[in-house]
């Protein structure tokens, strides 16, 4: 396993398919791996993010407009074990492994 670029951003909405293209392209542009998104407010219909980026996605939305999202990129080959999220969108864990190795990926 070489290594993985993880980049955060703090979107403040992606409803706006524009917004979301736009991201996707800024996603390829940094050639990140790894992307965590803070205040999405995307409910889970609205989640348009995988079929844009081509990525397993994760995401805490519930009932609140902060709502979090990991994106992993189809070529890390990560393997889920487990997922934890906030009821309230604050917060989500993903635990795996890529490449064998044990792996927790933490988006606040």
């Amino acid at each position: 396993m070489g290594e993985l670029k993880i980049i955060s951003l703090i979107v403040n909405g992606l409803n706006n398919c524009i917004k979301r293209k736009k991201l996707m392209l800024e996603m390829d542009k940094e050639k990140a791996d790894i992307v965590y998104l803070q205040e999405t407010h995307l409910e889970n219909e609205e989640h348009k993010l995988k079929k844009l980026s081509n990525s397993q996605v994760r995401y805490s939305s519930y009932n609140s407009k902060r709502r979090v999202a990991i994106l992993i990129k189809q070529h890390v080959n990560f393997k889920i074990e487990n997922c934890f999220t906030d009821k309230k969108g604050r917060y989500g864990l993903l635990v795996g492994k890529i490449g064998g190795m044990d792996f927790s990926l933490s988006n606040v």
